[in-house]
């Protein structure tokens, strides 16, 4: 072969670039689906909240209480009524049916990993009536992961939430606890709506609220206004020693007064005014799961909003990812590098027009 002297020919360049993009192609179909990281775990939580789920449903039909078939299109059981005497605000369905996916619980699990916690770790989690399937997918994933939480409920709900007064969510806990579905209950509990201590509420609501609390052995924390209200579960949360992560589902009053989170995963210190739980724990170096805008959160985690039929454990991308041989790539490369290298030092065209002439 004769060394190439001037430009390079249009025949080199094109034979170079159709290789190229053969082998591109290949390494581009190379590519495999695979089980993503702490794939056990993630479907052991899953799993669990699907058992929660059916042993609510199952409570719900023994207990005599309507499932709304247009509201619960699924006939969960977990989506309650609009108005009731614990209903202490407005809320939209759509959050609330999208929060019954057992999915949620994977999704939980792959944030409570990315802080690198470990078992036994103590874990404070704030939970509200508002969103009882999302509370049974939190505390499938603590879990599953196999944390200690140290748990504190806002009993009273927005609407189509745990707000049937016979069946609240701390009842829920309680029956998951008997049927072995669930190892943690609520260490406290308080009574939810405006400033999180009743205000907004009727007297009667409020003595549901401390009847489903007694019957449940579940202590009130009681509180004159919402400062206090904060600081009490703060002591709780800390009482038992450090914790490790705080867990926001769902709630609004006292863990994000005055502050401006976002959603999901929230590192330390990222947070630093404001005087709810999200705010004072991030800025005492403790990473903060804050999960509020559902919706939001389902979509950035490839869940369906308000899906119909209910989703299987399993299902979806916070399952599987995807990867490429790195076989194939390295073939590819060693190749193309090759060719380039014989473009460059030996002009094909050139070679070719030079036997001619010999």
């Amino acid at each position: 072969m004769k060394r190439r002297e001037g430009k390079i020919s249009i025949l080199s360049l094109s034979i170079a670039t159709v290789v190229t993009i053969m082998l591109m192609t290949v390494v581009l179909n190379s590519k495999t689906r695979v089980r993503s990281k702490y794939y056990t775990e993630k479907m052991a939580a899953a799993l669990t909240a699907q058992s929660a789920f059916s042993a609510v449903k199952q409570t719900v039909n023994e207990m005599g209480i309507l499932i709304d078939r247009i509201n619960d299109p699924n006939e969960t059981g977990l989506i309650g009524i609009q108005y009731s005497p614990i209903t202490t605000a407005r809320g939209d369905l759509d959050p609330k049916l999208t929060s019954t996916n057992p999915n949620f619980a994977a999704s939980v699990v792959h944030l409570l990993k990315q802080i690198g916690l470990r078992k036994n770790d103590s874990v404070a989690v704030l939970l509200t009536g508002s969103f009882p399937a999302l509370n049974i997918s939190v505390i499938s994933a603590v879990q599953a992961l196999e944390l200690e939480p140290v748990i504190i409920t806002s009993v009273g709900s927005s609407m189509w939430g745990a707000n049937f007064p016979e069946f609240t969510y701390l009842d829920m806990e309680t029956m998951l606890m008997d049927r072995g579905i669930f190892r943690s209950n609520s260490a406290a509990a308080s009574m939810g709506g405006e400033d999180g201590i009743g205000r907004g509420l009727s007297p009667a609501g409020r003595e549901l609220i401390i009847g489903a609390a007694s019957r449940n052995n579940v202590p009130m924390l009681n509180a004159a206004n919402l400062d206090e209200m904060i600081a009490k579960k703060i002591d709780l949360y800390t009482a038992g020693g450090r914790i490790k992560a705080f867990v926001n589902a769902g709630d609004i009053t006292s863990a994000l007064v005055g502050t401006e989170a976002g959603n999901g995963l929230i590192r330390p210190h990222i947070v630093k005014s404001g005087p709810g739980l999200v705010a004072l724990f991030s800025k005492s170096g403790v990473p903060v799961i804050n999960l509020v805008d559902i919706v939001q959160f389902a979509r950035e985690n490839d869940l369906p909003v308000a899906p119909i039929p209910l989703p299987v454990p399993g299902e979806g991308r916070i399952y599987n990812e995807y990867k490429y041989s790195v076989t194939m790539a390295v073939i590819a490369a060693l190749i193309i590098v090759a060719i380039l290298f014989v473009v460059l030092r030996f002009d094909i065209d050139h070679y070719l027009k030079g036997s001619k002439n010999d």
